[in-house]
């Protein structure tokens, strides 16, 4: 419209202008007398039940409920800490025994292990000594029958016989007993026996007194004159 109104010459176009606004003007005008404003009936108001709230109330409370959730949370915390510690020294306790157990174990072991070498050793000490006891005497059987055989003065009573004898020494060596083994041989070959052996007393014998207790201290010899 403006492009329409800018064809006309500057007198035209202020009658258009004005002529508009009149109709403008107008039309407002009718409109509003055209309009009826709605009238709301007022009712009757209902009562309000109104609470008296006390600040301060509220606020203890409040300040209630945080002491108690502070208290809450501080048992909560000491609960846990105990509970922590005493997990821990459960722990550390099942560890100690444990460890203590590991180290009685090989001290026990260790033990063990020692007395076993100690009683091996000793064993072996034993059975070394017994075997030179054995060793010594053997060395010796030959100087025992031949000092027996030089005291045996009266060989003829053994003619054609033979007889065992039991001989028993001591630690030096000495003879505290002779007897014959069965019924070998007369009374006569018997007597030149016996007395062989204790004229030849003290016999030849290990010196070693350690030898002593592995050796049997009565021993047997056989008469059997070379005639």
């Amino acid at each position: 419209m403006n492009r329409a109104v800018r064809k006309f010459s500057r007198p035209v176009r202020a009658v258009i202008l004005a002529v508009l606004v009149h109709v403008a003007f107008g039309l407002l005008l009718g409109l509003s007398l055209s309009f009826k404003p709605q009238v709301i009936k007022p009712g009757i108001a209902k009562p309000v039940k109104a609470i008296v709230i006390d600040r301060s109330t509220i606020t203890q409370e409040e300040k209630n409920k945080k002491e108690a959730e502070k208290k809450r949370k501080k048992e909560a915390e000491k609960k846990r800490k105990v509970e922590a510690e005493k997990k821990r020294k459960k722990e550390a306790e099942k560890k100690r025994k444990v460890e203590a157990e590991k180290k009685r174990k090989k001290e026990a072991e260790k033990k063990r292990k020692k007395e076993a070498e100690k009683k091996r050793k000793a064993e072996a000490a034993r059975e070394q000594e017994k075997q030179d006891a054995y060793s010594a005497l053997g060395s010796l059987v030959g100087a025992i029958k031949g000092k027996i055989e030089g005291n045996w003065s009266n060989r003829l009573a053994c003619s054609g016989q033979e007889v065992t004898i039991s001989v028993k020494v001591n630690v030096s060596g000495e003879v505290t007993a002779v007897k014959v083994v069965g019924d070998s041989g007369d009374d006569a070959c018997r007597r030149s026996a016996e007395n062989a052996v204790y004229k030849a007393s003290p016999l030849p014998f290990p010196d070693n007194p350690r030898f002593f207790k592995w050796l049997d201290q009565e021993f047997q010899i056989i008469f059997k004159p070379d005639i």
